[in-house]
């Protein structure tokens, strides 16, 4: 009898990038691998500061809230997206008297 596992198809990884001189963010979700989900965060945060702040596996969400200006931030991840969105928030919120909002939040599969 022969076993079959799961393969990477089914892999669902993340990741959240700042630049922290411009206030950008980019990230990404459901990529096949970390360096892919790096990778898609850096761009999508699109200058060449940007650097990957936190990483999110498989079944995990993860959420990133910013001040108006994108220089303050939390991010968080959880379980779910909403408690996610929260802790962000509250992450943020703990540098800042200036509210802070959810700008992204996604779950990996």
């Amino acid at each position: 009898m022969v076993l079959m596992t799961a393969g990477p198809a089914l892999a669902g990884y993340g990741a959240f990038a700042h630049d922290e001189a411009s206030g950008k963010y980019g990230f990404s979700w459901n990529e096949a691998n970390q360096k892919q989900a790096d990778d898609a965060a850096i761009k999508s945060c699109n200058t060449t500061a940007c650097k990957v702040v936190f990483r999110l596996g498989p079944k995990l969400c993860g959420a990133i809230a910013l001040t108006d200006d994108g220089k303050i931030w939390g991010g968080s991840t959880r379980p779910t997206r909403a408690a996610a969105e929260l802790a962000a928030i509250q992450g943020c919120q703990k540098r800042t008297k200036v509210q802070c909002q959810v700008k992204g939040a996604e779950c990996n599969k």
